[in-house]
C-alpha cells in the first residue's frame, strides 16, 4: 500500500513539473529568438506581434519562426518591426515553415516607421512569470494606443500560405508561355483526310515521309510529301519536296521543291524551286526559281528567275530574270533582265528590258529594246519604233523619239526633244531655186525633211524636189558646222508623180548664230543623180554636166557634180 501511495505521489509530482515546464516554454518575450510549432495538424500560426523599440534601444533582430508539419508549404517573412523615429533600422527576420509542402520564401515587408513611442517597461523581466503569457508580459496596457503599425497576418491551411500586406504593394506579373508540343512520326500514310497512321489530329505532327492517296497533312515535313490531290503543311514549314497533281501548300517557309500540275502556295519565304502548270505563289520572298504556265508571284521579292507563259509578278525587288509570253512586273528595284512578248513593267531597272510589245520603267539605268519604250528617267538607251521618256541621259533611236529634256542624243525620223534642235531652214541651190527644210533632233544629231521647187527658166524644165536626210551638228559658241546626207526624188510635172530620177547629196555647211532664233549658213554639196528606163535624157532636167555622164546602153544614167547652197535658219 505504501508503495502504491509513493508511486501515485511521484506521478503527480512529475505531471506538475511537466506542466510548469510547458508553461515556461509557452511564455514569449519580445526578445525571444524563435517559436516552433510542430505536428501534422499544424494549420495556423499567428503572426508575431510587432516589436516596439524605444528611442534608446538598439536595433532588434527577430529569428525565424519554424513551423514543421506535413501540410506546411511556404516560408513567409516575419512580420515587420516597428521602429521609432529615434531608433536604428531593424532587420526583419524570416518565418520558416518546414514540411514536405514547403516551397516558397516570401521577403519580409519593409520596416514601418511610426511616431516616437514611450519605452515599454518590464518587458525584459516578464520572461518566466509562470502562468502569465508572453503577450501580457511584453505589452503594457497603453501599448495598443501607442503603436499604429499594421501586422502581417500569416495563415497556413492545407499547405497554402497567404500574406496580407498593404494594398499599395506592387504585384509581380505572371507570364504564361504556350508552346506546341511536336510529335515526330517518321512515316505517315493517309487514306483520306482525318484517317492517317499519324492519328486523327495531325496539327502537331512532324513527318519525314508523308504519303497520301488523296492528301497529306502535317505541322512540318522534313523530307518528302506526296499525294494525288494535294499536300498541306502547317506552321512548321516544308523542308524537302512536295509532289502532287492538285496543289501543294506550305503555311510557313519552304526550303526545297514544290512541283504540281495545279498550284503551289507558300505563305512565307521560298528558297528553292516552284514548278507548276497552273501557278506558283509565294507571299514572302523567293530565292530560287518559279516556273509556271500560268502565273508566278513573289510577294516580297525575287532573287533568281521567274519563267512563265502567262505573267511573272514580284511585289518587291528583283535580282535576276523575268521571262514571260504575257507580262513581267517588278514592283521594286530590279537588277537583271525582263523579256516578254507582251509587256514589261519595272519601277527601278538596272539592266535590260526586251519586248515585242511595250516596256516601261519609271527609272532606267541600262537599255530598253522594244517596239514601244516608255521611261521616266532614262540613263542609257531606248531603241524601238517609239521611244518616250521624261528625261534622257543617253540615246533614243527610233522612228519617233520624244523627251521632255535630253542630255544625250535622239536619232530618228521624228525627234521632239527638249534642249535639242527644232529649226526651220530656207536656202537656194543649183538643184532647186527655193528649198524649205525642217531640222529635228538632239544637241548634235538631227533629221532633215526638205521640199524644193525650180520654175521653168529659158530651156530648163520645171522641177520639184522632195527629200529627207540625217545630219550632225557641231556647235562652237555662235559658230557651228553641219554635215548631212540627203536623198531626194526629182519630178518634172508635179510633186507626186511617178519619177525615174533619184538625187543623193552630201552637204557641208558652216553657219553663224546671229541671234538666239536666227542663223545664216552656206556650203558646198556633192551631187549624184541616177536616172533609169531612159525616158528622160539628162538635158531634160536642165542640170548636170554631160562629161560626167555614165550609162549602160542608155537605160541607166549616173551623173555627178559639185554644187553650192546658202540660206538662213530660224
Amino acid at each position: 500500500m505504501n508503495r502504491k501511495v509513493s508511486v501515485c505521489a511521484g506521478m503527480m509530482a512529475a505531471a506538475v513539473a511537466f506542466s510548469a515546464s510547458a508553461e515556461e516554454q509557452g511564455a514569449v518575450s519580445p526578445e525571444r529568438a524563435a517559436v516552433s510549432v510542430e505536428g501534422p495538424d499544424a494549420s495556423r500560426v499567428p503572426g508575431t506581434p510587432p516589436l516596439v523599440a524605444t528611442a534608446t534601444s538598439a536595433p532588434t533582430k527577430s529569428a525565424p519562426t519554424a513551423i514543421d508539419g506535413p501540410d506546411a508549404s511556404r516560408v513567409l517573412a516575419a512580420p515587420p518591426l516597428v521602429a521609432t523615429t529615434a531608433s536604428g533600422p531593424a532587420e526583419p527576420a524570416a518565418a520558416a515553415i518546414d514540411g514536405p509542402d514547403a516551397s516558397r520564401v516570401l521577403a519580409a515587408p519593409p520596416l514601418v516607421p511610426v511616431a516616437e513611442t514611450p519605452t515599454v517597461p518590464g518587458a525584459a523581466d516578464a520572461r518566466r512569470t509562470g502562468r502569465e503569457t508572453a503577450a501580457e508580459a511584453a505589452r503594457p496596457k497603453d501599448a495598443d494606443a501607442a503603436s499604429e503599425a499594421k501586422p502581417v497576418v500569416v495563415s497556413v491551411a492545407r499547405g497554402e500560405v497567404r500574406a496580407a500586406q498593404d494594398a499599395d504593394a506592387p504585384t509581380a506579373p505572371t507570364e504564361t508561355k504556350s508552346e506546341v508540343d511536336e510529335v515526330h512520326i517518321p512515316f505517315s500514310l493517309t487514306l483520306v483526310p482525318g484517317l492517317s497512321t499519324s492519328g486523327f489530329h495531325t496539327g502537331n505532327v512532324v513527318n519525314n515521309v508523308s504519303i497520301g492517296l488523296v492528301s497529306t497533312h502535317a505541322r512540318r515535313v522534313d523530307g518528302v510529301a506526296m499525294a494525288i490531290a494535294g499536300n498541306w503543311v502547317g506552321a512548321g514549314g516544308m523542308r524537302g519536296a512536295q509532289l502532287s497533281v492538285g496543289a501543294n501548300v506550305s503555311n510557313a517557309d519552304l526550303l526545297g521543291l514544290q512541283s504540281t500540275v495545279g498550284v503551289n502556295v507558300v505563305r512565307g519565304n521560298a528558297e528553292g524551286a516552284q514548278l507548276a502548270v497552273g501557278g506558283n505563289i509565294a507571299s514572302g520572298a523567293v530565292n530560287g526559281t518559279q516556273m509556271g504556265v500560268g502565273v508566278n508571284v513573289a510577294g516580297q521579292g525575287l532573287m533568281g528567275a521567274q519563267l512563265g507563259v502567262g505573267a511573272n509578278v514580284s511585289g518587291g525587288f528583283v535580282r535576276g530574270l523575268q521571262m514571260a509570253v504575257g507580262v513581267n512586273v517588278a514592283g521594286g528595284p530590279m537588277s537583271g533582265l525582263q523579256a516578254s512578248a507582251g509587256v514589261n513593267v519595272a519601277g527601278e531597272l538596272s539592266g535590260l528590258q526586251m519586248s515585242s510589245g511595250v516596256s516601261y520603267a519609271r527609272q532606267l539605268s541600262g537599255g530598253q529594246l522594244s517596239i514601244i519604250n516608255l521611261g521616266g528617267e532614262v540613263d542609257g538607251a531606248q531603241v524601238g519604233i517609239v521611244n518616250i521618256a521624261n528625261k534622257v541621259s543617253g540615246a533614243q533611236v527610233g522612228i519617233l523619239n520624244v523627251a521632255r529634256h535630253s542630255d544625250g542624243e535622239a536619232v530618228g525620223l521624228l525627234s521632239f526633244v527638249g534642249g535639242g534642235q527644232a529649226n526651220v531652214a530656207v536656202w537656194g541651190s543649183d538643184v532647186a531655186l527655193a528649198n524649205v527644210g525642217v531640222k529635228l533632233g538632239g544637241r548634235h544629231i538631227y533629221s532633215l525633211f526638205t521640199v524644193g521647187y525650180s520654175p521653168a527658166i529659158d530651156d530648163d524644165r520645171r522641177r520639184y524636189v522632195m527629200g529627207a536626210g540625217l545630219g550632225g551638228h557641231i556647235p562652237a559658241g555662235r559658230f557651228f558646222v553641219d554635215i548631212d546626207l540627203v536623198g531626194s526624188t526629182l519630178h518634172t510635172k508635179n510633186l507626186f508623180e511617178d519619177t525615174h530620177h533619184v538625187l543623193g547629196q552630201v552637204r557641208l555647211m558652216a553657219g553663224w548664230q546671229v541671234a538666239r532664233n536666227f542663223a545664216v549658213f552656206g556650203g558646198v554639196s556633192a551631187n549624184t543623180l541616177v536616172s533609169w528606163d531612159g525616158r528622160d535624157e539628162w538635158r531634160e532636167l536642165g542640170f548636170g554636166p554631160e562629161w560626167r555622164q555614165v550609162s549602160d546602153g542608155g537605160r541607166t544614167v549616173v551623173r555627178t557634180w559639185p554644187g553650192l547652197l546658202a540660206g538662213v535658219q530660224i
